[in-house]
């Protein structure tokens, strides 16, 4: 159940709902409109292990993916062999990317934002937005969508609403950016839904239909009377509060084209078929054959032949009669296909009719509506030993026949075609720092807490070809060099660099104690390397 509550702060309201998107380290931002020369860097491995968003754009004959990490934006066109890292450029104000969107391989969006830290924990806090309009070349910077104390008069058809000025960044972040031509919408939580059509110069505010209303059009009649009123001479305007109205809490936007949108919020599902001026609600409350949940974290587009499918993933919002899981709709919106009934989703792609979802419980495929999924959540790479250690993905994108997600612990990819069965074999990729040579190692994270995560020894073989085969042991000694644990001793192919995950356990599978460990790698008969690891609960 979503529990609400509230601060008033210079104007806006500041509810505290947590959503697990990452921590991220502030910087002071920008409050400029600035240009900037790119600085980029290309490297192997993303900027990152914690990816929570992609964003795929084929357009003019280009392919290029794009990932949000805990480090800043990246892109890859080549299929994620190598990644141009975009975190260094000062457009970017913060490091967390909380929304992508990218058009015609010309136009890309991010927003970004932090946690910020206050007495009762963390508020989520947006930071602005970096803009290209020359395919990642160069970027501006926007200070995030705010608006001014006096702005709460907005003009809608024939009424005049009060909207509540949303005037500071905090429960501001931008979490979902999307695109049409000469437009951009963004989905702002408590700033609610906006569009630009100057490149984010000047925002304007969309109305949805408040909480107890089913839709909302210009030509309604939204004031009130007093009872006592009874020749109507004063107009009691509707006020438009986020703090009371959960269908003001935006958190995803999908633009099917210029005039169809799509708005998912705290209190449900929103549709426009006039670019934005009329709206219907679908809601878990108002529909026979409803959607799971009221909070719509994600809302995305499948096209099929002459058909798009619009998928959402709900999380339980205010009714106890309310789930997790994944909902779709093949007649736009009038009735609803629940699946994955409980379980937590954050994102979807999709090819053709191939939906896949990425979920706390893995990544799911379907090819026929949910009548039959495949899943994985374990993701292995034999080549290079790279494991992804957490079943969680936070979010999934198609490249022709390859199917990418992005996790806390690192990007992943596996081929899905009539050759290649979907999820057959995994290609991990982490990022971490290179070794020089066979001679120097490192633990991470360290110290480590074995209860919350895993350590990786880090480690590389001798330069001695691809094929080459390398005898590898690795011990874990105490501080008084009693062995504790033979993690591996075996044989490994390459020269390339090699993780190998510690889970705190001795050799027979019990948690060993807080402390200082010793580990010694050898390699063939060269000469032993230690490294030392801090043991922390």
């Amino acid at each position: 159940m979503m529990r609400k509550t509230t601060k008033y702060l210079f104007g806006v309201c500041i509810v505290l709902l947590v959503f697990n998107t990452g921590v991220f380290s502030q910087k002071k931002f920008l409050r400029r409109f600035e240009i900037y020369s790119t600085s980029i860097h290309t490297s192997i491995t993303p900027p990152s292990n914690n990816v929570s968003h992609m964003a795929v754009d084929t357009s003019r004959g280009i392919t290029s993916l794009w990932i949000g990490t805990g480090k800043g934006l990246a892109k890859s066109s080549n299929t994620g062999r190598s990644w141009i890292d975009y975190g260094s450029d000062p457009a970017f104000a913060d490091p967390g990317i909380f929304a992508i969107s990218s058009m015609n391989n010309t136009i890309i969006w991010a927003a970004t934002g932090h946690d910020e830290n206050t007495d009762g924990g963390s508020v989520q806090t947006g930071s602005g937005y970096a803009f290209s309009t020359n395919g990642g070349t160069s970027w501006q910077h926007l200070r995030q969508a705010m608006d001014k104390q006096q702005d709460s008069l907005l003009h809608y058809g024939i009424d005049t609403i009060w909207f509540l000025p949303v005037v500071v960044p905090e429960e501001n972040v931008t979490f979902d950016v999307a695109l049409t031509p000469g437009v951009e919408w963004i989905s702002s939580w408590a700033s609610g839904l906006r569009k630009s059509t100057d490149n984010g110069q000047h925002w304007q505010r969309i109305p949805l239909p408040p909480d107890n209303r089913n839709s909302i059009k210009p030509t309604d009649t939204l004031w009130t009377y007093a009872t006592n009123d009874t020749l109507h001479q004063h107009k009691i305007l509707p006020r438009f509060d986020p703090r009371l109205n959960n269908n003001f809490l935006a958190f995803s936007v999908y633009a099917a084209d210029s005039n169809t949108l799509w708005c998912g919020t705290a209190g449900g599902v929103n549709k426009s078929t006039d670019g934005g001026q009329s709206w219907v609600k679908f809601s878990h409350q108002n529909q026979s054959k409803p959607i799971l949940g009221d909070w719509v974290i994600a809302i995305r587009g499948q096209r099929m032949q002459n058909t798009l499918r619009i998928w959402t993933t709900n999380w339980v919002a205010s009714d106890n009669a309310e789930s997790y899981g994944v909902s779709y709709s093949d007649d736009s919106g009038s009735s609803w296909t629940n699946l994955l009934q409980g379980i937590r989703a954050y994102d979807f792609s999709f090819d053709s009719s191939i939906c896949y979802i990425a979920t706390d419980n893995g990544i799911f495929r379907t090819s026929d509506g949910g009548l039959s999924f495949t899943n994985f959540s374990n993701f292995d790479d034999p080549t290079n030993h790279q494991t992804i250690t957490s079943p969680q993905v936070y979010t999934s994108a198609v490249v022709g026949d390859t199917v990418f997600i992005g996790t806390g612990d690192g990007v992943a990819h596996t081929i899905d075609s009539p050759e290649h069965p979907f999820g057959s074999q995994w290609s991990v990729g982490r990022s971490y720092v290179p070794l020089q040579s066979s001679s120097s190692t490192y633990a991470y994270p360290n110290p480590f807490s074995p209860g919350s995560e895993p350590i990786r020894i880090h480690y590389k073989l001798p330069n001695s070809g691809s094929t080459a085969s390398h005898d590898v042991r690795i011990q874990i000694f105490d501080f008084g060099m009693n062995r504790v644990r033979t993690l591996i001793n075996s044989s490994r192919t390459g020269s390339s660099d090699f993780d190998e995950i510690w889970n705190g356990l001795d050799d027979h599978q019990r948690m060993v104690a807080n402390g200082v460990y010793l580990y010694r790698i050898d390699i063939d008969a060269q000469n032993a390397v230690f490294g030392k690891i801090i043991v922390l609960q």
